[in-house]
């Protein structure tokens, strides 16, 4: 019967679930709100932060040094 009732742990995956969703709203709302050097970098971070699975944290931790 665990296998058809999901226990405890299931809330743990929902509040990872969430707070990647946070990170990702978080990095995109700053993208947007950010001026570059050069253009091209910020369609390339737009598409890192949506297709890679942890773009998110990449664009965070990386692109300080690609804007103003």
């Amino acid at each position: 019967m665990d296998l058809i009732a999901p226990g405890f742990g299931l809330i743990y995956w929902q509040a990872a679930g969430l707070a990647y969703i946070a990170f990702l709203i978080y990095a995109l709302l700053d993208l947007v709100r950010t001026e570059f050097r050069v253009l091209i970098s910020k369609l390339i971070w737009v598409l890192i932060i949506l297709i890679a699975p942890f773009g998110c944290f990449l664009y965070l931790a990386n692109s300080r040094r690609d804007k103003k």
